[in-house]
This record gives C-alpha cells, sequence and structure tokens, in this order.
C-alpha cells in the first residue's frame, strides 16, 4: 500500500505539527514508505496495508527503543502510519554488492552481532512475550518443508522425498522468543561506523534465533564465501543454538537454511518464467527479489553444500546441483 505525498503532509501536521520541507522515494512511488525532511531532520514515513502490522511493528520498536537497541528510533504512529528516524547509511544488500571475501565478513559479522542483540533484549523483556509465535502450526511446518516439491515442480525436476514427520520436530520450536524473522540484508542498514540497523518490523514474531542467521545467510544477495561462512557459522550456530547442542543446532541450521533457499528460488523463478532476468542494479537498489541468474545460481550452490552437512536434507545435495544446471539454462 503506497504511501502518497498528500497522506505524509497531513500526517506530519496533524501528529508532529510541522511542514514538510521535502519528499522524496528512495524505493520508488509503490513502495509502503519515503523520506521526508523537516528542517535538517530526516524521516522515514510509512503506511502499513495491515492495522495489525503496524500495530505490531509500532510496539515492538518502542519496546526496543527503550534499550538502545539497534533499530530506528519510532517517533509517532497513527493507525496504518508510522514516522520514524532516518538512520542513514546504506543497505546491507547494496553495502554487499561487489564485496570481497574480508569486507563481507566485516559485514556479517556486525548484522550477526547486532541480532544477537536484539535477540538478547527480546529475551530480557517480558513484554515480547506477547509477539506472535510465527510457524508454530503443523500445516505451516509441513508447507515450509514441502518448499523443495514445489520448487521441483516449478523448474520439471521432482525433488527426493523427505521425512516430513523428523523435519516438522526437528523445526518446531517449544521455547519461542523475538526475532526479526526476514532478517535479509534488505531490511538491514550499515551505518557510516559499521553498525548495522534493522528496520521493517512488521514481520516480526516469536521463533528460534538460528531462523535470523538463515535468513541473513542463505538471501541471494549475500556473497558466497564458502571458507569464510563456515568460519563464521561455526562460531555463529552454537551462540544462536539456544537450548540446542551444537551438533543439534548445526542440523536445525542447515535443515530451515536449505528449505528456505527453495523458497527463495521458487520466487525467484516465479518472477523469471514471466519476464526473464533482471538488471542486478535494479534489485539492489529498489530492493527487489534478486531475479538473477548468478544469485539464483550462488543460493542453488550454498543449499548443496549445506544439504551434505545435514542428515534431514541430504537427500537434496544432488538435486541442488540439478537445480543450478537447469538456471543456467534459463534465458
Amino acid at each position: 500500500m503506497p504511501i502518497t505525498e498528500t497522506e505524509a503532509r497531513d500526517l506530519c501536521a496533524r501528529l508532529l505539527k510541522a511542514d514538510l520541507d521535502s519528499i522524496d522515494f528512495p524505493g520508488g512511488k509503490s513502495r509502503e514508505s519515503l523520506r521526508a525532511k523537516i528542517a535538517e531532520n530526516s524521516i522515514i514515513l510509512t503506511k502499513r496495508k495491515h492495522l495489525e502490522r503496524a500495530k505490531l511493528e509500532s510496539f515492538v520498536l518502542r519496546t526496543l527503543n527503550r534499550y538502545r537497541a539497534p533499530v530506528p528510533h519510532l517517533i509517532a504512529a497513527h493507525q496504518h502510519y508510522l514516522i520514524q528516524q532516518d538512520v542513514g547509511g546504506t543497505r546491507l544488500s547494496e553495502s554487499l554488492q561487489g564485496s570481497d571475501e574480508d569486507s563481507t565478513a566485516t559485514l556479517v559479522k556486525s548484522a550477526l552481532g547486532s541480532l544477537a542483540n536484539l535477540h538478547q533484549i527480546g529475551l530480557s523483556d517480558e513484554a515480547f512475550n506477547s509477539v506472535v509465535v510465527l510457524g508454530n502450526k503443523d500445516s505451516w511446518l509441513r508447507s515450509f518443508i514441502k518448499a523443495a516439491e514445489r520448487l521441483g515442480t516449478v523448474l520439471g525436476l521432482p525433488a527426493p522425498k523427505l521425512n516430513v514427520p523428523s523435519l516438522s520436530k526437528l523445526l518446531t520450536v517449544e521455547e519461542p522468543q523475538l526475532i526479526k524473522w526476514d532478517a535479509r540484508p534488505g531490511n538491514a542498514i550499515v551505518r557510516d561506523n559499521g553498525a548495522v540497523i534493522w528496520i521493517d518490523w512488521e514481520h516480526c514474531g516469536r521463533r528460534h534465533p538460528l531462523d535470523d542467521v538463515a535468513w541473513l545467510m542463505n538471501d541471494e544477495f549475500m556473497p558466497y564465501y564458502p571458507a569464510m561462512e563456515k568460519s563464521i557459522l561455526d562460531k555463529a550456530i552454537p551462540l544462536f543454538g539456544k537450548g540446542m547442542s551444537a551438533e543439534q543446532a548445526m542440523e536445525y541450521y542447515c535443515v530451515f537454511s536449505c528449505l528456505h533457499a527453495c523458497v527463495r528460488l521458487e520466487l525467484i523463478i516465479s518472477f523469471q518464467v514471466k519476464k526473464g532476468w533482471w538488471d542486478y542494479d535494479y534489485c539492489v537498489r529498489f530492493d527487489k527479489v534478486g531475479v538473477v541468474k548468478d544469485l539464483a545460481l550462488q543460493v542453488a550452490r550454498r543449499a548443496s553444500n549445506l544439504s551434505q552437512i545435514s542428515s534431514g536434507v541430504a537427500p537434496l545435495t544432488s538435486w541442488f546441483d540439478d537445480i543450478g544446471s537447469k538456471i543456467e539454462l534459463l534465458d
């Protein structure tokens, strides 16, 4: 639900008693947010389609703001609308563009550090117990596990059968806690000092912290340096694996990541079959799905390697390789 210039001016006049000096649409006029200036102060105005999501986002931001968490400061909220601090900086997805191994490692460590900070705050305040639990229904778990089947259908490569009951049990979270959920690089801002700030909290909820790690690391815009990634994950997965042994945490992470990769690839291919491959710069600039051949191949390659670590998704290893070969042929 895009926000218009008229809505933005009316909102600021009513809530902030101020006139806007300028307005621009960094993500294009079809997006839910715009940037505006009042004197020298830059703010972000957002209009959420669903009232409940707007309420959730405003509640979570207000609560996190009390701890000076790595999120924008919420200035005001009213019904579907939020007015937030413009944190400046560059989207993590853009900062990762063309980054070498060392630069990627630095950015990933900062992003994971800020997520760990947010998770710890979520545990420390009982107010977050009121936040909705995500992915706790058997129907959701079964649908998520069958993501490989759906991707295989789209590409004409039937996926090997997985043990749905076993994987469903593995992915069931007994003690859910606050997580970002859609912790993809496009929802993170890298400030000038290297700190990572997480934006767009309308989809947050309570589940397992490893889910955020999987969303971040298996996004199509995350460059793939296998040795570097293994080094970081060997330390991060036990840290985020609340209530699990190191082995259990790695199994959970690999299973969730491979299934999430199937979801991302299905989304990418669904756009590709309609209009072909997109321009990389366009996708990054406007925070679009990465409908770029090299990015899709990267997702499949990472998933193939991760599946080799996990007994739960090991049957998918050669299938992910075949998926990559199929993607190579798409024009």
